[in-house]
């Protein structure tokens, strides 16, 4: 194989990443339809200029023009949106995708090689998955940076889809990563059960940052206002943190106390 198809190989197991975690093939009544979709103020951006270059990069043999990046402002949305059956067919057919409801879903077995866990690990975390920042919850008599300040970084995959956690799983074990599952929660009664993974070791997130990363700057910039300052508000905008970064607003100000 040339060095082009390996490329786009690696770029197909990372739109599979995206679709597993955004991603919507629906077939009703003869219509077949694609959706892709993202939060349009704190996505935009990652659509633009990664997801849908891509995807025209990756389908320009099987979609007949390439695709637009669309916006809902009513509903705060942009994506993909694809009416096109020989497309929704590849999909089907050559990767096993289900229609509907991802309950149970998995990942594909066209995902075999290094390079391939990589970046579909980072499209999976990049539409699905988020990173936050925890605090010290030891009780001491006087307060500290520790305790007041959000400094350590947690990775984590949430879904409805028990067999998808648990081949995440496999794959960061398969990569040297030291994952933890996290107990099945059910928020409400007429909720699914979500599963999770969790990655928050301070090798593991050296081991991510360094060797898989995030594309999407939703994610992207908590991690460099992380680096930046040693911390990383929770709620925070992207908007606010690029501010941040420019050194246009400061962090401690959502530590008012």
């Amino acid at each position: 194989m040339d060095n082009k198809n390996q490329d786009l190989q690696v770029k197909l197991a990372e739109f599979l990443g995206w679709h597993l975690g955004d991603g919507c093939i629906s077939i009703s009544g003869g219509r077949s339809e694609y959706t892709l979709t993202g939060d349009i103020t704190e996505e935009y951006f990652f659509y633009e200029n990664v997801i849908v270059p891509t995807f025209n990069e990756i389908f320009q043999d099987i979609i007949t023009k390439p695709v637009v990046l669309r916006k809902y402002k009513s509903v705060g949305v942009c994506g993909i949106y694809l009416f096109n059956k020989q497309f929704v067919g590849h999909l089907v057919i050559n990767f096993n995708l289900p229609t509907g409801k991802k309950l149970n879903i998995k990942i594909p077995h066209f995902i075999q090689t290094k390079e391939q866990k990589i970046a579909f690990l980072r499209g999976v975390f990049d539409t699905d998955g988020s990173i936050y920042f925890g605090r010290s919850h030891v009780i001491t008599k006087k307060k500290s940076l520790y305790t007041i300040f959000h400094y350590f970084p947690k990775i984590r995959l949430a879904t409805i889809s028990k067999e998808l956690i648990e081949g995440v799983y496999k794959m960061l074990i398969e990569l040297n990563f030291s994952p933890r599952l996290q107990m099945p929660i059910k928020q409400r009664v007429e909720d699914n059960i979500m599963y999770s993974v969790v990655l928050d070791t301070k090798k593991d997130i050296k081991k991510w940052n360094e060797e898989i990363g995030f594309r999407s700057v939703k994610h992207s910039s908590k991690v460099e206002v992380w680096q930046k300052f040693g911390f990383c508000p929770p709620y925070t905008t992207l908007s606010q943190r690029i501010l941040m970064l420019e050194d246009k607003l400061n962090p401690l100000q959502f530590y008012p106390n």
